[in-house]
């Protein structure tokens, strides 16, 4: 009985050893076949670009040609990997490519298996495979799918509707920004900033009547990315606007315009205005950065200004301010105040025994 029992667990143990090298030996032969069919796609597609963009003399790309030299290699629907694998080769191509035969690329790309492989997954219910469908149209540059890119703007999703809103920035430029007030969710920091910088690549020269139309925004991140475009592009026309959020109620905001305004040379009147501001900040920190601020651009020092702070700030504000006057040879105010401090304390002192 115990041989049997033997010979069967044997048996069993090479059936297993069979199937794990059979599997191993399987996986092996199709990856080299994989990779092979890969090669051709790749030669085929790289056969295609060449002729495209620079065709022999007295002779036109045929498209008809071209779909079907791409169908006998794989390209069809059938075969979502190897159309995946195809437009990962496009976008890479599309990268490396500027001027004139970008246009071409982005012209033979619209008219080539996929067509709408990366649209069609804006339809699907998976998160990940619509944010990257927006992000395959943006980087083709695939502009007839604004609209649909359009209707993502307010996705439920943060990853979609940042795709969407960042491809809605890349196809309309300046003209994106009238869709802020009509966004309806929070915008990352990360988006406001990847917003700027397509805006501060593709579109360098600033279209203020769009700019300025979305000053009316009510919402916050619309102020606070405002306030980011007008620093990246050095709009010193448009500094009152980012002075207005100085003491806004709202931390990021407030921290957004401190960030932004030292950016700039601002002119005494401008100055003075923050300084008004400057009282009505709750957060020590920012008022710190602030006085920084003043510090770096000022030419004279706003003596009033600096005693104020001095004897009535709280004990950061007061170090702070002290160490400022010192630097810059009023050591006799802040010896002044310190014997003030001294000799209240010691007269408390006296009182009390």
């Amino acid at each position: 009985m115990e041989e049997e029992i033997l010979k069967l667990l044997i048996q069993l143990l090479l059936i297993t050893l069979i199937i794990i090298y059979g599997a191993i030996a399987y996986t092996m032969l199709y990856r080299k076949w994989r990779t092979s069919r890969l090669k051709i796609i790749e030669s085929t597609f790289a056969k295609i670009c060449s002729l495209f963009l620079y065709p022999n003399p007295n002779l036109e790309p045929n498209l008809i040609e071209i779909q079907r030299e791409l169908k006998s290699v794989g390209i069809v629907p059938s075969k979502p990997r190897n159309v995946q694998y195809l437009i990962d080769l496009m976008i890479r191509t599309q990268r490396s490519i500027l001027g004139v035969n970008y246009i071409k690329l982005k012209t033979l790309f619209t008219q080539i298996p996929p067509y709408g492989a990366s649209a069609s997954k804006l339809n699907s219910k998976k998160w990940y495979i619509k944010a990257r469908g927006i992000r395959e149209i943006y980087e083709m540059d695939q502009s007839q799918y604004t609209r649909d890119l359009i209707k993502l703007r307010n996705s439920d999703n943060i990853y979609v509707r940042r795709e969407a809103q960042i491809g809605i920035v890349i196809f309309l430029g300046w003209k994106s920004l009238r869709f802020l007030p009509y966004l309806k969710r929070q915008m990352t920091l990360w988006q406001q900033i990847k917003i700027v910088e397509k805006l501060y690549d593709l579109y360098p020269v600033p279209d203020l009547n769009h700019l300025r139309r979305a000053y009316n925004s009510d919402r916050p991140y619309a102020n606070e990315l405002i306030m980011r475009i007008i620093r990246k592009f050095h709009l010193t026309e448009d500094i009152a606007y980012i002075i207005q959020f100085i003491d806004n109620p709202k931390f990021e905001t407030r921290e957004a315009a401190i960030y932004c305004i030292s950016s700039f040379l601002l002119d005494e009147d401008q100055i003075g205005e923050i300084k008004e501001k400057f009282y009505n900040i709750s957060n020590t920190e920012q008022q710190l950065m602030l006085l920084k601020y003043f510090q770096r651009i000022s030419m004279e020092i706003d003596l009033p200004f600096y005693k104020d702070l001095l004897y009535n700030g709280n004990d950061s504000i007061k170090l702070s301010t002290a160490d400022i006057l010192w630097s810059n040879g009023y050591k006799e105010e802040v010896q002044d105040y310190y014997y003030q401090q001294y000799t209240q304390k010691a007269n408390s002192d006296f009182i009390s025994v």
